[in-house]
């Protein structure tokens, strides 16, 4: 466990929640697993759902670096060779989150709480959604688009979507399916690097494919 009090609170409840899921993660269990006093975690924590939103942030590092590493390729490399690096740290992010937060799926109420901003952080910002994940790929996109690296009729919002949704279809998958099902029955790689550039490849060759029949 991280050294400070706050660090083995938060490094339990991550944790936690990868154990068990968000909505049966409590806090007695979390002291339990920082050997602190459950009362401890209110010093630091004002309630269970700010402990969650800073849960949640922690566990969303890697894929905000490999967002920050996106938006900086703008005219660098190639836009697909981009894409696929992203695509493979976007497939290791989903294979984390989804366990932890299927159960939320499922709980109306919780779905509602989450659809209405969710937890706070204790700067009384929004903890990160998915669509902050994929505005921001948008955002790259439409870059890449201004300096002349995608058409001018490519829709953004479109292919982040089909990238984002792919990876998350393949985490599922890996999740739920031995590998060599994986390959011998959806016909996918079992490495998910190798998905990243597949799937990048494909994202875009649809696009360049239709540069000879723009509407």
């Amino acid at each position: 466990m991280p050294g400070s009090m706050r660090d083995r609170i938060l490094a339990a409840a991550v944790s936690v929640m990868r154990e068990r899921g968000v909505a049966h993660t409590t806090t007695k269990e979390i002291a339990r697993v920082a050997g602190v006093a459950e009362g401890s975690i209110y010093n630091h924590f004002a309630d269970k759902a700010e402990l969650v939103a800073a849960s949640m942030t922690e566990m969303a590092g890697g894929i905000r670096d490999a967002l920050t590493r996106l938006s900086q390729r703008v005219g660098q490399n190639s836009v697909e060779d981009n894409l696929a690096e992203f695509a493979e740290a976007q497939i290791l992010f989903f294979t984390d989150l989804l366990p932890i937060t299927g159960p939320v799926l499922g709980d109306h109420d919780l779905r509602a709480w989450l659809r209405a901003g969710g937890p706070q952080t204790s700067h009384g910002e929004p903890a990160p959604a998915p669509v902050l994940g994929h505005a921001a790929v948008i955002a790259y996109l439409e870059a890449e688009r201004d300096v002349g690296r995608l058409a001018a009729w490519a829709r953004p919002p479109c292919l982040a979507a089909l990238l984002i949704g792919a990876c998350r279809q393949y985490a599922f998958v890996r999740l739920l399916t031995p590998p060599e099902t994986i390959t011998e029955v959806a016909g996918l790689p079992a490495d998910p690097a190798e998905y990243a550039r597949d799937v990048a490849h494909t994202v875009m060759a649809g696009h360049h494919a239709r540069r000879a029949r723009p509407r």
